[in-house]
C-alpha cells in the first residue's frame, strides 16, 4: 500500500510539474494530467529501444582544419565530407541590405581549400579541395550516386560536384546576384535529392521558399514564403528561414527546418503524384528547441535527428532524435563542454554514426551508436 502511494505522489509530481509549465491547474483537471504523464512515460519507456549515441574523442585528426562548418554529409561508403569557411566568417558586415555580399572583388573568393574529405574511422585526411571557388560556404549533400551539392549564401548559387570530380557541372542561379524570380536564388541554405534525381533547395535567409527541381534543373515546383512574424501567426508554409532540409522517400515527404520558428515542416515531395507536392503533411514542434537549425532523417531507425540554437527561451543546445510522430526520444550533445552553435548535421549510411558541423566553435563532432 505504501509503495503505491509514493508512485501515485510521483505520478501526480511529474503531472503536476508538466502542467505548471502551461498555467494554474485545478482539480478538474487532474484526470488531464495523468493522460499527460502516462504518456511522457511512454515516450521517456521508449528512449531504451535506441541505444544512446556517445561522442568520439579526438575525432577527427590534426590534420582536418576547418573554419566555420557550413555544412556536413556522409556518402555511401561511409565518408565524411566536410564544407567550410575557411578564415572566413559571416559576420554583420558581410552582406549590404540588398543581400549583396559585400566588395565581392575585394575579399574574392575563400583560398583555402573548402571542401575536405575524412576517414571515418580514423579521422584522418583523405582529400581536400574547392581553394578559390566560393564566398561564403553554407548547405552540403550528397546524393545516392555520390555527387557532391552545396550552396553558396555569397553566390547565391546552388552546385553539383559529380563523384571523382572537383568541379561542378551544373550550377543554378546567378553569379554574386541575389534575386526571388526562377532563375535566381538568395542565400540558398540546402538541397536534398531524390533517387530519380529530382532535387529541392530551400532559398533561403530572403525567399523562404523550397523550390523543386528536375534531375537537369529545371523548375518544377515552389511554395512558401518568408514570414517574420510570431510561429503562432505563422502559416504552415510560412518560412523564418527554411535553413535545412530532409526527404523522406518512403514516406514522400520533405521536412524543413524552419529555423526562427523553431519548428519542422513536412510536405508532400511529390514523388509519386507531382500533383500533391508542397501539401502540408504534419508539424514538430518543442519548446525545447528554441530554433532548429538543420535536420537529417536515418531510415534505420525511422527517426530525424534535430539540432537546435538558442533563443530567448532556450539557452540548452543539444542533438534531439525525434520519431516520425513528433515525440522526443532523446537528447544529446558533446561531453563535457555541449555544444554552441551548431550549424548542420548529417547520420551514416548505416546509422551507425551522427556528425554534428559547427560555426562557433569551428569544430565537427562524431557520435557513434553502441
Amino acid at each position: 500500500m505504501a509503495a503505491a502511494i509514493v508512485i501515485f505522489l510521483a505520478v501526480a509530481t511529474v503531472a503536476y510539474g508538466r502542467a505548471t509549465n502551461y498555467g494554474r491547474i485545478s482539480l478538474a483537471d487532474l484526470p488531464r494530467l495523468f493522460d499527460d504523464a502516462a504518456l511522457f512515460d511512454e515516450v521517456y519507456d521508449q528512449r531504451s529501444v535506441y541505444p544512446a549515441p556517445e561522442m568520439v574523442p579526438h575525432w577527427p585528426g590534426n590534420d582536418v582544419k576547418v573554419g566555420q562548418v557550413g555544412g556536413i554529409a556522409v556518402d555511401n561508403n561511409k565518408e565524411v565530407v566536410i564544407f567550410h569557411r575557411g578564415s572566413r566568417s559571416w559576420g554583420f558586415n558581410s552582406f549590404d541590405q540588398n543581400n549583396n555580399f559585400v566588395d565581392p572583388e575585394r575579399h574574392g573568393p575563400i583560398k583555402e581549400n573548402t571542401l575536405i574529405r575524412v576517414d571515418p574511422s580514423t579521422g584522418h585526411r583523405i582529400e581536400s579541395f574547392g581553394s578559390g571557388k566560393f564566398y561564403m560556404p553554407h548547405g552540403l549533400t550528397i546524393d545516392k550516386e555520390g555527387n557532391i551539392w552545396v550552396t553558396d549564401v555569397g553566390l547565391h548559387q546552388v552546385m553539383k560536384i559529380p563523384k571523382g570530380s572537383q568541379e561542378p557541372n551544373l550550377t543554378l542561379g546567378v553569379h554574386l546576384t541575389p534575386g526571388s524570380d526562377d532563375t535566381h536564388f538568395c542565400k540558398p541554405t540546402d538541397v536534398a535529392v531524390a533517387s530519380d534525381g529530382n532535387f529541392f533547395v530551400s532559398d533561403g535567409y530572403c525567399n523562404g521558399r523550397i523550390m523543386k527541381f528536375s534531375k537537369e534543373g529545371k523548375l518544377l515546383h515552389q511554395w512558401g514564403n518568408m514570414f517574420q512574424g510570431s510561429v503562432h501567426s505563422a502559416g504552415n508554409a510560412d518560412f523564418f528561414i527554411p535553413h535545412s532540409l530532409t526527404l523522406i522517400e518512403s514516406r514522400d515527404t520533405i521536412c524543413v527546418a524552419d529555423r526562427e520558428h523553431g519548428r519542422i515542416q513536412c510536405f508532400c515531395a511529390g514523388l509519386k503524384n507531382a500533383n500533391e507536392t508542397g501539401q502540408f503533411v504534419s508539424s514538430i514542434n518543442h519548446k525545447e528547441f528554441g530554433k532548429v537549425f538543420a535536420i537529417s532523417y536515418d531510415p534505420n531507425l525511422d527517426v530525424i535527428y534535430a539540432v537546435n540554437g538558442q533563443s530567448y527561451l532556450v539557452s540548452e543546445v543539444v542533438g534531439f532524435t525525434l520519431e516520425l510522430s513528433g515525440n522526443i526520444v532523446e537528447k544529446w550533445s558533446p561531453d563535457g563542454t555541449g555544444f554552441q552553435m551548431p550549424h548542420d548535421v548529417a547520420v551514416s549510411p548505416d546509422g551507425s554514426s551522427i556528425y554534428v558541423g559547427e560555426i562557433q566553435p569551428d569544430r565537427v563532432t562524431k557520435f557513434r551508436r553502441v
